[in-house]
């Protein structure tokens, strides 16, 4: 075999190889390719199913935080009815909703409403709340409610009029 022979073979050789190995690595990347699509989809899927479930479970307890409105204040919620409140948070979070909170609403939101209703309760004041009680547990409730919307993304800007 002389020395272009053997140069050939070998570009031969290596080409037939570069051809297999383009093949192969074509149609892995495919598979791959469609596996991605398929879990981006079902992802996808889950993720609205998520939503609409969220938006049913997370108007009940949007409605039990009305308790303590910011315009106008109630000027007559009583101690009493924070531990009623409380106890419909907790029967919500047990027999509808709680298990569809994120974590971070669970952690930085509904926990702290508990915490804070607790810790005015742990009081055993009874009668009229007092204008600092309300405002703190109000101000847990309004942020719940800031992190109920956010999981629900229903707080994303719309369309300006003006434009």
């Amino acid at each position: 075999m002389t020395p272009l022979e053997v140069v050939a073979a070998v570009i031969s050789a290596a080409g037939g190889s570069a051809v297999i190995v383009a093949g192969l690595a074509a149609w892995l990347g495919k598979l791959w390719l469609d596996r991605i699509t398929n879990l981006n989809k079902l992802l996808g899927d889950i993720d609205v199913d998520l939503r609409k479930r969220r938006i049913e479970v997370y108007a009940d307890i949007w409605k039990l935080t009305s308790v303590l409105p910011k315009w106008p204040k109630d000027q007559n919620v009583s101690y009493e009815q924070l531990l009623t409140f409380s106890q419909a948070l907790r029967s919500w979070y047990f027999e509808r909703g709680g298990m569809y909170l994120s974590r971070t609403t669970h952690s930085k939101a509904y926990s702290p409403l508990q915490d804070a209703l607790k810790s005015v309760l742990s009081s055993g004041k009874s009668g009229k709340l007092s204008e600092s009680d309300y405002d703190t547990v109000r101000d847990r409730c309004s942020f719940l409610r800031t992190c109920l919307a956010g999981d629900i993304e229903s707080r994303r800007e719309g369309l300006d009029p003006k434009s």
